[in-house]
C-alpha cells in the first residue's frame, strides 16, 4: 500500500525563488502537518542564512499556502 503524499514548496519572499520541497503524508492531521513545515522552513533558513519570517510554503497541487 502506498501512503498518498503532498508536496509543498518552500519560496523566498524577497526573490520570489523556491529554496526547496518537502512531501509529507496526505493524512497528517493539521496540528503535526504545521509543526512539519515549521520545522522545514527553519532548516531553510538556517542553510540559506535567511531570516524564518522570509520563507513561506505552499501546496505545489493548488499554489495555496
Amino acid at each position: 500500500m502506498t501512503t498518498k503524499l503532498i508536496q509543498y514548496e518552500f519560496i523566498n519572499s524577497q526573490t520570489s525563488n523556491v529554496i526547496g520541497y518537502h512531501s509529507l503524508p496526505a493524512d497528517l492531521d493539521k496540528k503535526a502537518l504545521q509543526e512539519e513545515l515549521e520545522k522545514k522552513r527553519a532548516e531553510l533558513a538556517i542553510a540559506n542564512t535567511l531570516f524564518v519570517e522570509l520563507i513561506y510554503w505552499q501546496d505545489t497541487r493548488s499554489g495555496i499556502r
